[in-house]
């Protein structure tokens, strides 16, 4: 019995990278009475070489004082700074693309009504491997 291989579809590594950006459930944890909308928008981008890349908006129409703090899954700050821009518009990158990671947390603070925005983003790699053998007779 002659037993050929046909079809044999054999996927060694194929890094799914699934980044999910979901805000947290308190869009405004400020003083009761605050009535700030959800200003901040946090993405993710596909960089060039496994880059991670994500678009940081923060709608600032009063250009009041806010803080933009990064934070790894351990809760390690990773970046920290003071903004007043009105149309807060930036692009961030992780400083080391060959460092992987779990979950990253972008926090915004607006100082004049002390709302806080949380966005999480969390990484998922998977390792899928799809082998197909058939017996054609």
């Amino acid at each position: 019995m002659k037993l050929n291989i046909r079809n044999i579809s054999l996927t060694l590594l194929f890094a799914g990278l699934s980044l999910v950006t979901f805000a947290n459930g308190d869009k405004n944890n400020g003083p009761a009475g605050s009535t700030s909308a959800n200003t901040a928008d946090v993405k993710y981008i596909t960089g060039q070489d496994g880059q991670y890349l994500f678009h940081v908006v923060y709608n600032n129409a009063s250009g009041s004082r806010f803080s933009l703090i990064v934070l790894d899954e351990d809760g390690n700050q990773l970046f920290q700074s003071l903004y007043s821009d009105k149309n807060f518009d930036k692009k961030f990158r992780l400083a080391d693309p060959e460092e992987q990671f779990t979950k990253l947390t972008f926090v915004f603070r607006n100082f004049s009504d002390n709302s806080v925005q949380r966005y999480e983003v969390r990484a998922q790699n998977k390792v899928i491997e799809n082998v197909e053998v058939k017996e054609v007779r």
